[in-house]
């Protein structure tokens, strides 16, 4: 649940204003470092709290200017993956590491709860657990399998979430002061478009993943993937927004809705993705209106 932990504060700000937002944003944050540095020895949540803030901040500050949300939402993304890398860059300098060398020196560090992970995972059922305990063995081969992974999975992860606690907070609000009128609300995230113009970086992408191990001496394909999953979120929005109104034409509504939108995120999230890539050829909405319109 803790990538919905920005809506809270956001929403605290929205309603109380930002300066009472603001002090109950930074007494958490307070509390944070307590638990992380005395309780657990461990600043993770801390940091994580850290940036907690800085997303319920942020979406406050797009809903309270009326911003339109997907270009705030874009646009801080953006911004702060830029500024993460900046920061994470200037560090690794400031040590003389590489990635790998930081990682590596990480993984040291924490050898006793590597171990104590690694005692859990063989009691394991799951299928590739194996695979894990492999990989915990080999420093160097973990951080090289980290590196390709974690750029596509720390950008999904950014838009994810303030993708979701954006939509939270501006229902939030058109709900709790429906008596205001407010020139944007959460149908404009349901109403995301991915420009047709990116659709060659896309067949880019799926062909470095393709044959991008064969393209000499580097190996393109991790490039290619992280292409895919970066502008498959984007297509994710759009599919679901097409999800949502053929739901609302389908009548399904209330709980049975929540369920299946659920499991549907969960079980078929590559499904929705490729609806919303589809969309920009198609136009789903367009037979939704027109079928419902043939009924009346």
């Amino acid at each position: 649940m803790s990538v919905f932990a920005p809506f809270p504060l956001a929403l605290a700000v929205i309603l109380y204003g930002r300066v009472l937002g603001l002090v109950t944003g930074l007494a958490g944050l307070v509390a944070a470092f307590a638990f992380a540095f005395f309780m657990y020895q461990d600043l993770t949540l801390f940091w994580f709290y850290a940036c907690v803030l800085i997303f319920g901040i942020a979406i406050a500050e797009i809903v309270l200017r009326n911003i339109n949300p997907v270009k705030g939402m874009v646009i801080f993304g953006l911004a702060f993956i830029l500024g993460f890398v900046g920061v994470g860059t200037l560090l690794l300098k400031s040590r003389n590491q590489s990635v790998e060398q930081y990682i590596v020196q990480q993984m040291e560090l924490s050898k006793d709860k590597i171990e104590q992970q690694k005692k859990i995972i063989e009691q394991s059922t799951d299928k590739d657990s194996l695979q894990v305990l492999q990989l915990l063995d080999q420093p160097k081969l973990l951080a090289r399998e980290l590196i390709e992974s974690f750029p596509s999975y720390f950008f999904m992860g950014v838009f994810l979430m303030l993708w979701f606690n954006t939509f939270l907070a501006l229902k939030s609000r058109r709900l709790l002061l429906s008596a205001q009128d407010y020139p944007h609300s959460e149908k404009n995230l349901l109403n995301f478009k991915v420009p047709f113009e990116l659709i060659p970086v896309l067949a880019v992408g799926f062909a470095l993943a393709i044959w991008g191990n064969s393209m000499g001496e580097l190996n393109w394909e991790p490039v290619g993937l992280t292409i895919i999953k970066c502008l498959g979120i984007f297509y994710f929005f759009q599919g679901f927004g097409v999800m949502s109104d053929l739901l609302t034409f389908l009548g399904i509504m209330g709980f049975f809705r929540s369920i299946m939108v659920m499991i549907v995120i969960l079980m078929a999230n590559y499904l929705i993705a490729a609806a919303g890539l589809f969309d920009n050829w198609f136009d789903f909405r367009k037979y939704f209106v027109k079928r419902k319109t043939d009924l009346e």
